[in-house]
């Protein structure tokens, strides 16, 4: 396959969508929409949260040092959409609504419409020309009841129906295509 080179940019990075979690100072929820975010292993599971500009979310996370990042799935894509294309800076985001608790270890809020949900404490931050990273130990997972027996290791994500962002594009899974270890049985193309 020939290929050509493009000049780098962010515009590229699918990734799955979560409505950030925090409480401003008046202890009102605030959810922003993040899709820079990974995962990795110190001793535990840890999210690292990319945030850039200026956003009521980061402002939090600075002063609490605790989010809940919520999975969105495609039955509250557009309650996402709605929290994405709104800023905390400027007032409450109240002009739809949802429901929300506080999280089971930290205090955080959950959106309850969210089926897979991460309570995150943040163990360092990484400051950037304009953005911050934090990587942030998990602390606890909310799942959805209906989850209770799935194998953990072996996640179904059409189940979770995680909705995945392109930049200005919103996307869903449609089929799992095979399980890891799978190749022997599929890699006849390249004998």
């Amino acid at each position: 396959m020939k290929k050509i080179d493009i000049e780098p940019e962010r515009i590229f990075c699918p990734q799955p969508m979560y409505a950030i979690g925090t409480y401003n100072e008046d202890n009102q929820p605030n959810f922003g929409v993040i899709t820079w975010i990974g995962f990795n292993w110190n001793g535990s599971p840890h999210i690292m949260l990319g945030v850039g500009g200026s956003k009521k979310t980061k402002d939090n996370i600075q002063r609490t040092g605790t989010f809940s990042a919520n999975l969105v799935s495609s039955d509250m894509l557009w309650l996402a959409d709605y929290f994405g294309s709104t800023h905390g800076n400027d007032g409450i985001k109240n002009k739809v609504n949802y429901d929300y608790k506080n999280g089971s270890v930290l205090n955080v809020p959950v959106l309850d419409k969210s089926k897979w949900v991460f309570e995150c404490e943040v163990d360092k931050t990484i400051e950037l020309d304009g953005s911050h990273i934090f990587i942030s130990k998990i602390k606890n997972i909310q799942i959805d009841e209906q989850f209770k027996n799935m194998n953990i290791e072996m996640i179904d994500l059409t189940k979770l129906d995680p909705v995945l962002y392109a930049p200005y594009n919103y996307f869903k899974i449609g089929e799992k295509l095979g399980d890891c270890g799978d190749w022997e049985k599929n890699i006849s193309e390249f004998k």
